[in-house]
């Protein structure tokens, strides 16, 4: 599986309720993956998939988000919702702060979720009242 795939993944389990729109702009640098949005509110998305976890559960999972992609998610959540979702394997982990720092594996481990869990906290954000 490679990032696209998980993308697409996740939004088949997305409610059909929710507006998703896959953003693909070539011109402007850090733009996120994804915005969601529904009656409750907006939400940004940026996807990143590695395709396996380290050994130690002390190393570092290095997700690759740019400085660009970064600020955007900063700036997106003055207004709206923003998010790093880091998948692996059939699993993620939602990161709502702090978008650039590295986690270890032991930290995604203890901390993962199924891409069930993220259609539904998108569903969540979008769709009902926080």
């Amino acid at each position: 599986m490679n990032e696209h795939g998980f993308i697409k993944a996740i939004h088949n389990k997305v409610h059909p309720d929710v507006h998703k729109w896959k953003i693909h702009d070539t011109f402007t640098g850090g733009v996120p993956d994804v915005m969601y949005s529904g009656p409750a509110g907006v939400l940004f998305v940026e996807y990143k998939y590695i395709k396996q976890l380290p050994v130690k559960d002390t190393t570092l999972i290095r997700h690759s988000l740019s400085p660009q992609q970064n600020q955007w998610l900063e700036r997106m959540n003055v207004s709206a919702t923003s998010a790093l979702v880091i998948g692996v394997g059939a699993t993620a982990i939602i990161i709502q702060k702090d978008f650039m720092q590295n986690i270890s594996k032991m930290k995604y481990t203890a901390g993962n979720c199924s891409r069930q869990s993220v259609a539904d906290w998108i569903y969540k954000v979008t769709i009902t009242d926080h």
